[in-house]
């Protein structure tokens, strides 16, 4: 009898019982919350649901989507646009600054361990940190930008400038993770192919265009995902150095989420419609540029290249 006792406690506790006991709790978490609260948000964007009024919600079906869309001022598709100008500008200043700072330290020289730790440093801090510590330099009066400039420009208040505050508080913030991949995505290449493009008698801009960019693109382009859709999403810096006024320059689509769904006696569903506008278009980019990433990390397109 003892001899079938483990058998029939193997047979009691498989691989796949063991395997998901384990599973169980960590999806009941990630469903109570996550996936819960993004169907009860879903479903706060088709009511007129208001926390201040002691009512009932009323079912308003497409409305609060179509008020955003039909929007009289057009102010929500001028906030998308403001924010997919901040998304080219600022990814694309960070993706070129962090290339070129990874080719610099990929060579290699003294000290290069405490200048990678050192630029490092902005994406450590907290944005809410970073945003108020460039609104001290961007300052009118005092700042030491306009110190250093000997200007006296007005950042902030400018509706010509205040973008490009933003612009260069988050460039000077992220284009570290951008150095970071892209000197990894630089270190993944085989030195044999170097050494073959020299024995061919390839230049430095060939070696560079047919060897460095493709093999780097992959990771690269990982990296401008991650950014595009973190920066598409930006709040706390403009909240920070502009505030949530409408109408501004940096009224970006969550800093008009802000506005709109915190503005007083306003009804949540649309805020919340806003948000899902938001969300749809942040996965509509992210799927436009892994695809493209899919392309680039193909077999037959590397092949091309080389």
């Amino acid at each position: 009898m003892s001899a079938n006792a483990p058998g029939r406690a193997h047979r009691f506790m498989s691989d796949a019982s063991a395997r998901n006991l384990c599973i169980m709790p960590a999806l009941a978490l990630l469903i109570a919350f996550n996936v819960f609260p993004l169907l009860a948000s879903l479903g706060i964007s088709f009511t007129d649901f208001n926390p201040i009024i002691d009512a009932s919600p009323r079912f308003s079906g497409m409305e609060n989507y179509t008020a955003l869309i039909d929007s009289p001022r057009q102010e929500v598709w001028r906030s998308f646009s403001r924010t997919g100008a901040l998304v080219l500008v600022t990814v694309g200043l960070e993706t070129l600054i962090g290339f070129a700072v990874a080719l610099l330290l990929r060579r290699g020289f003294r000290g290069r361990g405490l200048f990678t730790a050192i630029l490092l440093i902005p994406m450590m801090l907290s944005p809410a940190v970073m945003g108020s510590f460039w609104r001290y330099l961007f300052n009118a009066d005092y700042g030491a930008l306009n110190w250093l400039l000997d200007a006296r420009w007005n950042w902030d208040g400018s509706r010509a400038l205040s973008f490009w505050a933003v612009v260069i508080a988050e460039v000077w913030m992220w284009s570290p993770f951008m150095m970071l991949l892209s000197l990894a995505g630089l270190n993944s290449i085989p030195k044999t192919l170097y050494e073959a493009a020299e024995v061919d008698r390839a230049g430095r801009w060939l070696r560079f265009r047919h060897i460095t960019l493709p093999l780097a693109a992959p990771m690269i382009l990982l990296g401008v995902v991650f950014r595009a859709m973190d920066t598409f999403r930006l709040f706390d810096t403009a909240m920070v150095l502009n505030g949530n006024l409408e109408g501004q320059p940096t009224t970006f689509v969550s800093v008009l989420l802000h506005a709109r769904g915190f503005g007083g006696s306003r009804s949540l569903g649309e805020p919340t419609a806003l948000a899902y506008l938001l969300l749809i278009a942040s996965l509509a980019l992210a799927t436009l540029v892994l695809r493209y990433l899919d392309h680039v990390r193909g077999d037959r397109h590397y092949g091309r290249r080389l």
